[in-house]
């Protein structure tokens, strides 16, 4: 299973790194920014040094921001299971372009367009093996940021034109492998590449007929009224709110006085300006598999609270509150 790869691309001042920045921050609480530019590298003049300084301040303490110009996959294991935002593939290509001698910031390199091209052609496999070292690694997801320097003004020199093709060529391999592009203009997000996921589902060929559908409902209506046993530390009410699933841990738990208390004997408040109790924790996500993630990974007292009954029915409430949410349709807590 490869990683899943976001590609970002657009002109300059498009608003890529922005619009990439924003995505890295909704799937995650701690990503992090991966520069393909050294901040004290040979092409840090004083302007560049500005606009990193600009991204610096766009970014809060959240982000981890980490340097490599060239082997990104020297931070694969402390990458795994996390966002990490790269920015951008235009300098890293750079970055093999002057290790293979394709051309030099200060222009002395001296050879034919032959010897050229095929130092082009080797940067160009050797950024490609590296990038693919990256998007073999399943549990990360990557965010690139590129730039679509083919839409912009017709370079003026045989090597400035040279890296417009080969910028273009690892573009191009980039989305193929992409679980997303999207195209900024003028701050504007297009995607013109999305996975439809036809190749993680097949839907099932047997036609479900009204007949079918109904004797599901009533299977479930008489599983619902079965007789099971309670958590003994509390139970859960789940909502939409908020265009999110809301679930709430209520304790159940007394203390000596037999007043309700959290799981460290502390008492809860009781009753607020709405005369209701007030529930121990509560967790707000997006996607039912984002609240199992918080509910049962994140929360440090999962193990001790939740039976495996409690758990597989939090699972069943949060897909179902789900599929209201992106149906706008009515829920119902079971």
């Amino acid at each position: 299973m490869p990683a899943t790869i976001y590609l970002i691309t657009g002109g300059a001042r498009s608003g890529k790194s922005s619009f990439a920045q924003s995505l890295c921050e909704k799937l995650s609480c701690s990503p992090i920014y991966c520069a393909t530019s050294a901040s004290a590298g040979e092409y840090a003049d004083e302007s560049f040094k500005d606009r990193i300084k600009r991204h610096q301040a766009a970014r809060d303490e959240k982000w981890t921001t980490e340097e490599e110009t060239m082997e990104l996959s020297k931070h694969l294991k402390e990458w795994e299971g996390r966002v990490v935002m790269v920015d951008c593939l235009s300098l890293w290509l750079t970055n093999y372009f002057l290790n293979c001698n394709v051309f030099s910031l200060n222009g002395k390199i001296e050879i034919r367009e032959k010897e050229r091209i095929a130092a082009a052609d080797k940067a160009l496999v050797s950024i490609k093996e590296e990038f693919d070292k990256l998007a073999n690694q399943w549990n990360t997801t990557f965010v690139f940021v590129t730039n679509e320097v083919g839409s912009g003004t017709h370079a003026s020199d045989g090597v400035s034109r040279l890296f417009v093709d080969y910028q273009g060529f690892f573009n191009q391999y980039v989305s193929s492998k992409a679980f997303r592009v999207i195209h900024m203009v003028s701050g504007c997000a297009f995607v013109i590449k999305q996975d439809n996921g036809e190749h993680r589902r097949t839907c099932s060929m047997i036609p479900i007929t009204e007949s079918d559908a109904d004797d599901a409902y009533i299977l479930d209506k008489y599983l619902s009224s079965r007789a099971i046993k309670m958590d003994d530390k509390g139970y859960l009410i789940f909502k939409i709110a908020d265009k999110r699933i809301v679930a709430s841990f209520y304790s159940c738990v007394l203390n000596d006085k037999g007043e309700v208390c959290d799981l460290n004997g502390v008492k809860i408040k009781c009753c607020g300006e709405k005369n209701t109790r007030e529930p121990m924790v509560e967790w707000s996500a997006r996607t039912a598999k984002e609240l199992c993630v918080m509910m049962f990974e994140d929360w440090e007292h999962a193990q001790e609270v939740f039976s495996i009954g409690h758990a597989a029915y939090v699972g069943r409430e949060a897909m179902k509150a789900e599929q209201a949410l992106y149906a706008n349709g009515f829920y119902q807590q079971d």
